[in-house]
C-alpha cells in the first residue's frame, strides 16, 4: 500500500486533508459504537475550517451479521440468556468466535490472545502442560490463550441475523450485561476511589442512554440504537456536533433496486456481471484470496460474485449468478430462472426488485465491500483497522493492469497517541492487571508514569519473550526465573540438581551393572567357540555357560531394580514436577509477556472510545490534539 503522507499536529493535518479530492463525503463505518468508531470524531475540528465543510458520515454497519460462536458447546461458566452468549476469545474452544455487533473490551484489553504457535516460537509447551492437567487439556488450553478483558455477544441461533434485523427488544438484556461486565472490569483497573466514584456515574450514563432509546424504540433494531448513540458519544467526546457530520448505515447505503443501480458505489457489480470483464475480475478475486482461509468463489458454487443480497426478513446470502438462473443463498436459498441473461448491473437491480421487492441491499464481501464504497467515499480506519484492505488493493491492482479503470478515492488512517497523551490530564490512579502489574513491577501507578513507560516497558516484554525463547533446559529455565520471576527458584534450582545427582548415582551403578553384564556376554561368545571346537571339553563347558547364564540374568535383573525402586521412581517423579512447575512458570511469563507487548500496542492504536468518556475529558482533547494521519491508495 502508498502511504502518501503523514502528519504530526493539527495544523498540517488540517493542511493534509485539504488535499483531498473536493467535496467527496468521508466515511467512518463500523458495527458499533462501543468500540473505537466515535475516536474519529477526532478529525471533525480540523474539517471545520475547510470551505465548504466536507461531508463526514459516520455508519453503522449493519448488514453484517451478528455474530457467531463457531464451536461445538458453549462453555459452561458463559452467561447465556434468550439465545445470546457472551464468550471470551482464545486459541482453543472459540479460536473461531466472530463477535461485530456485540463486543467489548474493559480498559487495557482487548481481543488479540497469545496464540499456541506463539507459545511455541518463545519456548513453551502447550501440551506438555495438557498432558499433566487435572481439568483437561482443552480447558488449559483456554485459559492460557484467553485474551484479557474483552468479551463478545454471538447468537446460538443456527441461522444469524444481520443487525438490521437483530431486533433490539431481544438482544437488549444480553447487551446491558455485555456493558455491565465492560464497565465493572473498568472499574477494577482505578485505584482512587473519586476517580472510580466519577468513572461509575459515567458508566450509568451510557446505560441510562441505551435504555432511553431501546424504549423510545421498541419495535426498533439493534442498528436502529447504534444510529441514534452516535450523537450521544460524539457529544460526549467533542461537544457540539458541526453542521457537516451524519449518520448512515450500511442498509441505507447499499440498497438496491432500479433508482440506485446507476451509483458510482456499484459499478465494481457490473463489472462482475459483464460479461467483457466477469472473468478478469473473478480471477482478481481469486488471486487475492491465496494463502488465506476466505473462500474462493468456485467455493460457493457456479456462477458465485463476491457480493451478498440482503433480502428483507428473509437473510443474507452469496449471489450465484448464471446465464439461466439467479440464486441466492439465504438460509433458505431463493432460486430465480432469468428470461435473459443479467449482464449489466442494471438487469441485475431489475431482477432483484422484480422478485424480492425495492428494499434489497446489495453488499460487497469483505474484500469487495471497501471498492464498492470507495468509488463515492472517503474511508476512514485507526492505523490497524481492517485486515483485508492489502488483499483488496491486490485486487484492484490485477483489475486494473488489466486496462479496467478504477476511480478510487484513498483511504486515510488515524493514528492516535492513546497513551501517551495520559501525560497531558490529571494523573489517574491506576490499579494494573496482572500482566502489566508484572510488566511495570507496580500493581498501582499515576497515569503520568505510566505514558511515560510504556513503550518501553513493552519493548522489555519483546525482550523477554526473546530471552524465553532461548532456555532450552529446564536448569536454565529455573535460573532464568530465578532471575527474572522468583528468587525462590534458585532453591528450587538447587533441589533439581540434588535430584538429578541422586539419578545420575542411579544411573551409574546401574551403567556398571550393564558393563559387567557386557563383559559376561563376550566371555559367553568365547566359551560357545570353544565349545564348538573342543568336544572333550563341552560338559564342563556347558555346566560354565550356564552359570555365566544365570549370572548376567541377575546382573540384568539388578540393573532394571536400581530404575525402578520406589526411591528412583519418587526422584524422577520430583524431577518431573519441578520440570512441570517451571513450564508452567514460563508459561505463565509468556502469556503474560505477550498480554503487554501485544495488548498495548493494539489498544494504542484502537482504543474503545467510552474509555475517555469514563476518566477524564482531557484525555480525548489531548489525544485528538496529537493525532496522525496517513494516506492510502486502494490500487494504481
Amino acid at each position: 500500500m502508498n502511504s502518501v503522507v503523514e502528519t504530526d499536529c493539527r495544523a498540517s493535518v488540517e493542511s493534509v486533508l485539504a488535499q483531498l479530492p473536493a467535496g467527496v463525503p468521508m466515511l467512518a463505518l463500523g458495527q458499533t459504537v462501543f468500540w473505537d468508531e466515535p475516536m474519529k470524531a477526532s478529525l471533525l475540528p480540523c474539517l471545520q475550517h475547510s470551505s465548504p465543510p466536507r461531508p463526514f458520515l459516520f455508519g453503522v454497519h449493519d448488514t453484517d451479521y451478528f455474530g457467531r460462536a463457531h464451536t461445538r458447546a458453549i462453555p459452561p461458566d458463559a452467561y447465556v440468556a434468550d439465545g445470546f452468549a457472551m464468550l471470551p476469545h482464545n486459541d482453543g474452544s472459540t479460536r473461531a468466535l466472530w463477535a461485530s455487533a456485540g463486543e467489548i473490551s474493559q480498559l487495557f484489553g482487548c481481543e488479540v490472545f497469545p496464540t499456541r504457535e506463539q507459545f511455541r516460537r518463545f519456548g513453551g509447551s502447550l501440551e506438555r502442560l495438557a498432558r499433566n492437567t487435572p481439568n483437561g487439556r482443552q480447558a488449559l488450553i483456554d485459559q492460557l490463550t484467553e485474551a484479557w478483558g474483552w468479551r463478545g455477544l454471538v447468537t446460538t441461533d443456527p441461522h444469524p441475523r444481520p443487525i438490521a434485523e437483530m431486533p433490539l427488544a431481544k438482544v437488549l438484556p444480553a447487551l446491558d450485561a455485555l456493558l455491565q461486565w465492560g464497565f465493572e472490569g473498568t472499574l477494577e483497573c482505578l485505584a482512587n476511589p473519586e476517580q472510580r466514584a466519577y468513572a461509575q456515574s459515567q458508566a450509568e450514563r451510557i446505560r441510562q442512554a441505551v435504555h432511553q432509546r431501546a424504549q423510545a424504540m421498541p419495535n426498533g433494531n439493534l442498528a436502529d440504537l447504534y444510529r441514534y448513540l452516535y450523537p450521544d458519544f460524539l457529544r460526549a467526546l467533542i461537544g457540539d456536533i458541526p453542521e457537516f457530520v451524519g449518520f448512515t448505515r450500511t442498509s441505507e447505503l447499499l440498497q438496491f433496486n432500479t433508482q440506485t443501480a446507476h451509483l458510482p458505489r456499484f459499478r465494481l457489480v457490473d463489472l462482475f456481471v459483464n460479461p467483457a470483464t466477469r472473468t478478469l475480475c473473478e480471477n482478481a478475486y481469486n488471486a487475492c484470496l491465496a494463502g488465506s482461509e476466505i473462500y474462493t468463489l468456485d467455493q460457493f458454487g457456479e456462477g458465485a460474485l463476491p457480493f451478498d443480497l440482503l433480502i428483507p426478513n428473509e437473510g443474507r446470502g452469496t449471489l450465484l449468478l448464471t446465464e439461466r438462473y439467479l440464486t441466492v443463498l439465504t438460509p433458505e436459498p431463493k432460486v430465480v430462472r432469468l428470461q435473459e441473461p443479467v449482464e449489466s448491473v442494471a438487469q441485475l437491480a431489475a431482477v432483484v426488485e422484480q422478485h424480492f421487492g425495492t428494499e434489497c441491499v446489495l453488499v460487497g464481501k469483505a474484500i469487495t465491500l471497501i471498492s464498492m464504497l470507495a468509488h463515492e467515499f472517503i474511508f476512514v480506519f485507526s492505523e490497524r483497522g481492517s485486515p483485508y484492505i492489502a488483499r483488496t488493493v491486490a485486487m484492484n491492482r490485477q483489475i486494473q493492469q488489466a486496462g479496467v479503470a478504477l476511480n478510487l478515492h484513498p483511504i486515510v488512517r488515524v493514528r492516535y497517541p492513546t497513551w501517551d497523551s495520559l501525560a497531558s490530564t490529571e494523573c489517574v490512579a491506576f490499579r494494573l492487571p496482572e500482566h502489566l502489574a508484572r510488566a511495570f513491577g507496580q500493581s498501582e501507578l499515576c497515569s503520568h508514569e505510566f505514558a511515560r513507560r510504556w513503550r518501553t516497558v513493552v519493548e522489555q516484554q519483546r525482550s523477554l519473550l526473546d530471552a524465553l525463547a532461548r532456555q532450552k533446559r529446564p536448569r536454565d529455565l529455573m535460573r532464568f526465573l530465578a532471575e527474572h520471576e522468583d528468587p525462590a527458584w534458585a532453591q528450587q534450582l538447587e533441589r533439581y540438581e540434588a535430584i538429578q545427582t541422586q539419578l545420575r548415582a542411579i544411573g551409574q551403578h546401574a551403567e556398571t551393572l550393564r558393563q559387567q553384564a557386557h563383559a559376561l556376554y563376550e566371555t559367553r561368545r568365547q566359551l560357545r567357540r570353544a565349545y564348538c571346537e573342543n568336544p572333550r571339553e563341552q560338559k564342563h563347558l556347558a555346566h560354565t555357560l550356564h552359570e555365566i547364564k544365570v549370572k548376567i540374568r541377575e546382573l540384568n535383573r539388578q540393573r532394571v531394580h536400581v530404575g525402578r525402586t520406589a526411591d528412583a521412581q519418587a526422584l524422577r517423579q520430583q524431577a518431573r514436577e519441578l520440570e512441570t512447575q517451571a513450564e508452567y512458570a514460563r508459561i505463565r511469563m509468556i502469556r503474560n509477556a505477550l498480554l503487554t507487548a501485544e495488548g498495548l500496542t493494539y489498544t494504542n492504536a484502537r482504543p474503545a472510545s467510552w474509555w475517555f468518556r469514563l476518566l477524564t475529558p482531557q484525555w480525548f482533547h489531548a489525544c485528538a490534539q496529537n493525532i496522525q494521519i496517513t494516506f492510502e491508495t486502494l490500487g494504481g
